[in-house]
């Protein structure tokens, strides 16, 4: 007996570190960005998932038009770019959501500024 619990506990972990790994940002995606007082936009992303837990891809938006560079692990992800309009660096941190969008905080030279939601585009 003592087997099957073990072995159905390794079973169901597996699976959890399987989906988490198999979590994929990658894409062209569109992010509904709200800056509290200071507004709000919309922006355009692309972000490819590389080996080692690294990211690229592009920002255009309201805020900046350039690359991006971050990290991803499971289903988090965080990406960062300069912004010539706020003259600062704006990291975004999010994870993605079981429905396939993705949410998250709005960084700006270290304190949280706002949020944003993002959907893939098809």
């Amino acid at each position: 007996m003592r087997i099957i619990i073990r072995n159905a506990v390794l079973l169901f972990a597996f699976s959890l570190s399987a989906q988490l790994a198999s979590a994929d940002v990658s894409g062209n995606w569109t992010f509904a960005v709200s800056l509290g007082d200071a507004g709000s936009g919309n922006a355009e992303i692309t972000m490819a998932q590389e080996a080692e837990g690294e990211m690229s891809g592009s920002y255009s938006g309201q805020l900046a038009n350039g690359p991006i560079v971050g990290t991803y692990e499971g289903k988090n992800f965080e990406f960062a770019f300069t912004s010539d309009a706020l003259g600062a660096d704006i990291t975004y941190s999010g994870e993605l959501e079981d429905d396939g969008t993705v949410k998250g905080s709005v960084i700006v030279q270290g304190q949280t500024m706002g949020s944003f939601t993002g959907k893939k585009k098809m």
